[in-house]
């Protein structure tokens, strides 16, 4: 089966920046914002979701069903970057045939393992890349960009609004034990808190907390909530911020 690159997209029909990053990108979009993102977009295949599928969870549960195995990049994803890098050299990757060839290759070697959640690195900082660890089966995909191989086990809780990385994360370790991640690369996308469009509508503190609770409520110990504190009354922090630990 082959593994189609798809771009989500929300009211942004003048900014899907990521789809210069690679080849092809099918831009998938709720039916009546299609004619718009035509318009804006003339160049790439737009994919009309129905109307009633609305929030980012819903539209992944409902593009793993349509497109199969496919790689889902945000549409605020402004670069891909190589994380082994030398001294002043930026490591930022600019072919987009290039880019889609790593999708492509990381698609094949999840195959071949039998994995069915991949992605690359969430970490940005090369400065903090580990050689001796260019893969990981047991870290969390980055919610900008990752891909599923299609099965019974790729299904997203709609009742959550936000932190849906960490549910697919949490539901492939569950299920299978294993997630193929990328550490060699790094896929960076804007602030998504000042972005307008896509989740931005209904991205608040208290459907973060929420969220976070489902996950506590369904994967138990698994889930660490921590305390965040501002360093200062110029900085802005959620209260509570998640991770995970197997």
């Amino acid at each position: 089966m082959f593994c189609k690159i798809v771009i989500p997209s929300h009211k942004r029909h003048d900014r899907v920046v990521s789809k210069k990053l690679v080849n092809n990108p099918i831009i998938c979009v709720e039916a009546k914002q299609v004619d718009i993102y035509k318009e804006y977009n003339p160049e790439h295949e737009i994919v009309a979701h129905p109307n009633d599928i609305i929030g980012l969870i819903p539209k992944r549960n409902w593009m793993v069903q349509h497109f199969g195995d496919l790689f889902m990049i945000d549409d605020d994803v402004f670069y891909f970057r190589k994380m082994y890098i030398k001294p002043n050299e930026s490591g930022v990757i600019k072919s987009a045939s290039v880019i889609t060839n790593k999708i492509f290759e990381l698609y094949e070697l999840s195959k071949a393992l039998n994995i069915t959640l991949f992605g690359f690195s969430k970490n940005p900082r090369p400065e903090q890349y580990n050689e001796f660890k260019p893969f990981s089966l047991s870290n969390m995909i980055t919610g900008c960009s990752y891909g599923v191989i299609k099965n019974e086990n790729k299904k997203w809780n709609e009742d959550m609004k936000v932190k849906e990385d960490f549910w697919i994360s949490c539901l492939t370790k569950y299920y299978e034990r294993r997630i193929l991640v990328d550490n060699r690369f790094n896929f960076s996308q804007k602030d998504t808190f000042k972005n307008a469009g896509g989740l931005s509508d209904i991205r608040t503190h208290n459907e973060e907390l929420r969220s976070m609770l489902i996950l506590k409520k369904h994967f138990g110990d698994t889930i660490k909530l921590k305390i965040c504190r501002a360093k200062s009354k110029l900085e802005k922090k959620h209260d509570v911020s998640v991770f995970f630990k197997f």
